[in-house]
């Protein structure tokens, strides 16, 4: 039963053209993706190491100026963005790393797009996630209703095979020659991206789960369109209805979903968020005190500590020592702000993932893009070490100008060299592994399977039901 479903799909015309089609299709863009992602990636590394190198060569001048010159931390991409960009585009490439100030991150490659993309990019994830489904509408429209058109259907029935054996032997089938195709683009994604060197562990292992997911993926269309088939009478009206929820699953549902995301938490406009910050500074936190309070109060104890009566009668650098105290609270403040701004995107994800459960396609690119590393968790893990980096450099020239300093020193007074400079490690961002990414997309991954285990109760519904 099997052979004879797939010899029957390899030879369905409608099977060769759009396989052949989708496939060409599929392979421009991933050979396009993969040269765009070497390039970004060298531009990063290329400015990356010009930044650097003008950082160490700075040459002398008053350390918290030279913290001022500042440094950029670049964000990696993952070799799966290849496959699924995600929210890459909208998202900043690298973030400039100062005192004082905790920045969002910049260049975002959608703004530098025509405006023609505003319409939707046409990537690779889109092919997988919305035309391999529309492919296997096309041929699971009239698998059940053509047989039964044409009277195969009851010979096969008068026969004694049972329903649920053809239904299954169709889906295995089904499933079998669409599953090359799957496995075929992720790999060669993969080998695109890397220019034929081999992929490391973690990146075999994010395209092996992503491949399962989009095999699962594949499995709810295919049983849908199955059951949809074996439940209608006629090929012309599985094809509406097949077409209809195609419709809804890959444009309307994601639409309003999103839509539905961004009213139940809104975020803050960008003068609201930075004034916010700097009202809370100024101000202080609640129990904290005003920014001079908060001074002199670490004047007062500063003092008390070291037995003297002026600051400037200490012997290291009071100035540098003020703002370091200064900066903890402004990295605390800020800190307080970005996790707040943080937890809106996750209720806006929370909310949106409400639409999954009138979409196997909603979950199946939240799933992508968190396998691919191009989502909201990847984004914010970068973030937080870029900011952990930022505080250590910070402290590092600061504490220089503490120890090499005395009482109140003038920014003219006391200058440092190339060597303070040099002093500070380079940024070594490690993107989390795998095991970060499948946390991530647990909850998208339950609805997925869910998806599939009721399109299966469906079809094995169908297969009960089915009439010659």
């Amino acid at each position: 039963m099997l052979q004879k479903e797939l010899r029957a799909i390899l030879r369905d015309g409608r099977f060769v053209v759009l396989a052949i089609s989708l496939s060409l299709l599929l392979a421009g863009l991933l050979f396009v993706s993969a040269q765009q992602h070497r390039r970004v990636a060298q531009e990063k590394a290329e400015v990356s190491a010009l930044v650097r190198q003008q950082w160490d060569s700075q040459g002398d001048k008053h350390p918290h100026r030279g913290a001022h010159f500042g440094l950029y931390a670049f964000r990696p991409d993952s070799p799966l963005a290849v496959v699924d960009p995600g929210l890459g585009p909208y998202l900043g490439q690298a973030l400039w790393l100062e005192p004082h100030r905790r920045n969002m991150t910049r260049f975002r490659p959608a703004a530098d797009e025509p405006p023609s993309v505003r319409f939707g990019a046409l990537t690779p994830a889109f092919v997988l996630q919305a035309l391999l489904p529309l492919l296997i509408f096309a041929l699971a429209f009239n698998a059940i209703s053509l047989e039964r058109e044409s009277g195969t259907l009851r010979m096969l029935h008068s026969v004694g095979l049972p329903g649920r054996m053809l239904l299954a032997g169709k889906l295995v089938a089904l499933l079998a020659v669409v599953s090359l195709a799957l496995l075929a683009a992720v790999w060669a994604g993969l080998a695109l991206v890397t220019a034929g060197a081999w992929p490391d562990a973690d990146a075999l292992w994010r395209a092996a789960v992503l491949a399962g997911a989009f095999l699962m993926y594949c499995g709810v269309f295919a049983a849908l369109g199955l059951a949809v088939s074996a439940s209608l009478a006629s090929s012309r009206r599985a094809l509406f209805v097949l077409l209809g929820l195609w419709i809804a699953f890959v444009f309307v549902v994601p639409r309003l979903g999103a839509a539905n995301a961004q009213r139940a938490a809104p975020l803050p406009t960008a003068e609201r968020f930075w004034g916010d910050i700097q009202r809370d500074y100024a101000e202080g936190l609640p129990g904290d005190g005003a920014l001079a309070a908060r001074t002199q109060r670490f004047d007062a104890e500063l003092l008390r500590r070291h037995g003297v009566r002026r600051l400037e009668d200490l012997p290291f650098g009071a100035y540098a020592l003020r703002r370091m105290d200064r900066d903890a609270y402004a990295d605390r403040v800020h800190a307080i702000h970005f996790d707040r701004l943080w937890e809106r995107y996750a209720t806006q994800e929370s909310v949106a993932r409400i639409a999954s459960a009138f979409s196997p396609t909603v979950a199946m690119r939240a799933v992508s893009m968190k396998l691919s590393g191009t989502d909201l968790a990847h984004q914010r893990h970068f973030e937080e070490a870029a900011e952990q980096y930022r505080r250590r450099v910070n402290v590092k020239i600061d504490q220089w100008d503490v120890d090499n300093t005395r009482g109140l020193t003038s920014f003219d007074e006391k200058y440092a060299g190339d060597a303070l400079w040099r002093s500070a490690d380079a940024f070594d961002y490690r993107p989390p592994s795998v095991v970060f990414a499948l946390r991530a997309a647990l909850p998208d991954l339950g609805v997925l399977l869910a998806w599939a285990v009721a399109a299966c109760g469906l079809l094995a519904l169908a297969a009960r039901r089915l009439q010659p």
